[in-house]
């Protein structure tokens, strides 16, 4: 009996160790997306940053993350391709402090903040804006040993998720 309450207690927590890093964040909408994006649409994605800490090459990493997210999860429409840009801007770029991290969950976090407009071109109407906000914060090993690169990853897809009303 004892071993099956061990498994089960290493289960879940490898299981919540898992989900963190990889779960990704909800879009609060200030204005709902009006329009679909498909498979055979031109993407443009923009990213921006008030956070002196996210340098140019971060930008364009995460840029082509989301393209690439965004890509990945549209569904073929048939019919004339559209163009659209995907302007973020990022407020807020914190790697943290792994170090920190390590001594104590809580310390050290790590953020990704941002509002995301999607503009159709060649007007760059808008049709959809959110905001989307990923911290992460767990400690210990798993703490010290998470990158921003992999943040940028969770966020591009959770980017992804809202744009085509996954989640």
């Amino acid at each position: 009996m004892n071993v099956n309450i061990a498994r089960l207690l290493a289960l879940a927590a490898a299981s919540l160790l898992a989900s963190c890093a990889g779960s990704t964040p909800d879009a609060k909408f200030s204005q709902p997306l009006s329009v679909q994006i498909a498979r055979e649409d031109r993407i443009d994605t923009l990213v921006t940053s008030s956070d002196t800490a996210m340098i140019d090459s971060a930008q364009q990493r995460l840029g082509s993350k989301i393209t690439s997210q965004v890509r990945a999860l549209a569904s073929a429409r048939g019919g004339a391709s559209h163009g659209y840009q995907l302007a973020v801007h990022i407020s807020r770029y914190d790697k943290g402090n792994a170090f920190a991290r390590s001594m104590l969950a809580g310390l050290g976090q790590m953020h990704l903040d941002g509002t995301i407009a999607v503009y159709q071109m060649p007007l760059r109407t808008k049709v959809g804006e959110f905001t989307m906000n990923k911290t992460f914060a767990w400690g210990g090993v798993y703490g010290m040993t998470m990158t921003m690169e992999a943040i940028e990853d969770t966020y591009a897809k959770a980017v992804a998720e809202a744009i085509h009303q996954r989640k």
